[in-house]
């Protein structure tokens, strides 16, 4: 006679809006947030953000030494609605590590086509600064151990905006250095790394589209990545 089994109690933020980033995995990610409760999966690196972590494939690049590897990235998801799901996709699967790439979708606000929509460099600037502490904050609350990455640059010519955006990366980078030493969590300078020498572009060969990097540019983040764990005596495979 089969035992009787029970599903785990589960976090489910629902559906936000017909138009939300986020709403497109949202199927996906709780059921397999319910497998991952019901069998007590350990976690060992959990990747949040947006489509460059979505498009990344993290179980080929860090699955080497056997780690449990999820991925959490929905492409086009904001630091907001990120937020609204944090407690669903990663203080509930507990993860030893959270590795968070989140903000570049924010500045899309920049190139609004009617201006009463669109956002100024220092709002932006606050929001994304904002909502990202509040991840680290619950983070660490939860005994989960964040990793804060920086925002990586971009290439986009046929936005008008493009150089304001690159510039704005630029300070709301500075802004997460500091915000990770104050709260003493370990920031990750993608940003240096894939830029050209003018320190505000993305390098053309790391990417098809100035936005999203094709596995050269993966290669190279996952360089850096494990370069900096390395320095904090944190292998990830």
């Amino acid at each position: 006679m089969a035992l009787e089994q029970k599903r785990p109690d589960l976090i489910r933020p629902g559906k936000f809006t017909v138009e939300a980033a986020a709403d497109r995995r949202r199927n996906e990610f709780d059921f397999h947030n319910e497998s991952l409760l019901f069998h007590q999966r350990p976690i060992d690196f959990l990747f949040f953000g947006d489509s460059i972590t979505h498009w990344w494939d993290t179980a080929t690049y860090f699955g080497s030494l056997g780690q449990v590897i999820v991925n959490r990235g929905i492409g086009g998801d904001t630091t907001a609605f990120a937020l609204r799901r944090f407690a669903a996709d990663v203080l509930q699967l507990r993860p030893a590590f959270v590795i968070i790439l989140l903000g570049i979708n924010n500045t899309w606000a920049l190139d609004e086509w009617l201006p009463q929509d669109r956002k100024t460099p220092e709002q932006l600037h606050q929001e994304i600064l904002t909502e990202l502490k509040e991840m680290l904050t619950q983070s660490k609350a939860h005994g989960i151990t964040p990793i804060l990455c920086s925002l990586l640059p971009t290439r986009m010519d046929r936005y008008a905006r493009n150089e304001i955006r690159n510039e704005l990366v630029v300070r709301i980078n500075e802004s997460l250095q500091a915000c990770a030493r104050a709260l003493d969590v370990i920031y990750v300078d993608y940003h240096r790394h894939l830029t050209d020498p003018d320190g505000l572009t993305l390098r053309k060969d790391l990417a098809d589209d100035g936005l999203h990097p094709h596995v050269l540019g993966y290669n190279l983040m996952a360089s850096v990545l494990r370069e900096t764990l390395n320095s904090h005596g944190i292998r990830i495979g």
